[in-house]
């Protein structure tokens, strides 16, 4: 008979954003969490974080925690990084749930499929247009990884952020399918509507700037259609880039005060399966933001919103209006793009992992997979 303990998660996201917007969720579920202490040393991988803070609050062994700390779950790109039979038996003993993101540095949610018992829950947060999932797996050779994923049944899912995500993926990678938001955390709400206005610029998001790839096509689209405007242009670049639009790297405060004198945000991206969290921080601010019909913004919103332009011509009208002090314009935009806020608060987050995550809808341990004795 399995010893009752408290209910643990295992959070191998690691997501500065996410983080404390997600995990509170957890623990209000009644989960002790832990999270990684390495992440991927990858220019890529600009969003990660590490934090010590949920270590105290878990009830398991100094030797166990010790031997989780001290493993690299990330690993290296396309080089994965196994479970000893040691780590495997600390947490089949000590987790019932292991929260993991699809994504290049694949060997956490690999190790997970293979040889957890609990339920995995594969993090998907969107790719930009053409890509999917599954040809991602593909290129880490783990193509056969869906059909895995597939057989551990009731204990696995795919917890996707939007709820278009599974319909494009093979219905093994995408199996059980649950949507959860892509939170903010509560703290980005005491900006909410503290828009002044009155700046000079447009403001625009476009990291990781290189030579070549997408978002050097981003950036050149954004100097193509609107570099005759006042604009600026912010996200963390991996090197210099030679524009003066483009705004050194912004703490938190500083860009809460970008979001505060914009006349307007303009995302002019076309992808209907990711989004940046910039344009959903400013909306909660309170900028107008511009976006295009048939991008993510505009799938959340289920309707034309004011904010939403058929193309670039009706963009750049509305960004011109806009630059003038239209508060008309500005005042209906602002009042309407509540309805995208929705789709991002904790609330609705809460709920939905509620779904998957009380105890009443946990599914059964597999009892398949070998177990092994550990410290």
């Amino acid at each position: 008979m399995r010893v009752q303990r408290p209910k643990r998660l295992m959070w191998i996201v690691n997501h500065k954003t996410l983080l404390p917007a997600e995990v509170p969720i957890f623990r209000d579920l009644g989960y002790e969490v832990f999270i990684p202490k390495s992440i991927p040393n990858d220019p890529g991988y600009r969003s990660g974080v590490v934090t010590y803070e949920y270590d105290q609050s878990l009830t398991i062994s100094a030797a166990a925690l010790d031997v989780l700390n001290a493993h690299d779950f990330y690993g290296e790109l396309r080089h994965y990084r196994a479970w000893s039979p040691t780590l495997r038996g600390v947490i089949n003993r000590e987790f019932d749930v292991i929260v993991s993101s699809i994504s290049a540095f694949i060997s956490p949610l690999r190790e997970a499929i293979r040889h957890f018992d609990g339920l995995v829950c594969a993090r998907a947060f969107g790719l930009t247009s053409p890509d999917r999932y599954i040809e991602l797996l593909e290129w880490l050779r783990l193509g056969d990884l869906p059909d895995e994923m597939a057989k551990r049944g009731s204990n696995y899912t795919f917890v996707q952020g939007y709820a278009n995500l599974a319909s494009i993926e093979p219905p093994t990678l995408a199996a059980n399918p649950h949507t959860v938001t892509v939170p903010l955390p509560a703290s980005f709400f005491l900006h909410q509507a503290s828009w002044q206005g009155g700046g000079k610029d447009l403001v625009f998001v476009c990291p990781g700037i290189e030579a070549k790839g997408y978002y050097r096509t981003v950036y050149e689209g954004i100097k193509r259609n609107f570099g005759d405007l006042p604009h600026r242009i912010f996200g963390r670049q991996i090197a210099p880039i030679d524009d003066p639009a483009i705004l050194p790297f912004l703490n938190d405060d500083d860009l809460v005060n970008l979001y505060v004198n914009a006349p307007a945000f303009v995302y002019p991206s076309t992808e209907a399966r990711h989004i940046h969290y910039s344009p959903i921080e400013a909306m909660i601010v309170g900028a107008p933001v511009l976006y295009l019909r048939g991008s993510l913004s505009d799938v959340l919103a289920e309707e034309k919103l004011a904010g939403a332009c058929d193309d670039i011509t009706e963009m750049r009208a509305k960004a011109n209006r806009l630059l003038a002090g239209d508060r008309a314009l500005s005042n209906r935009i602002r009042a309407e793009q509540t309805r995208i806020i929705d789709a991002f608060r904790m609330e609705l987050a809460h709920r939905q992992w509620a779904d998957i995550l009380l105890p009443e809808n946990l599914p059964p341990r597999r009892s398949s997979a070998r177990r092994t004795s550990a410290c």
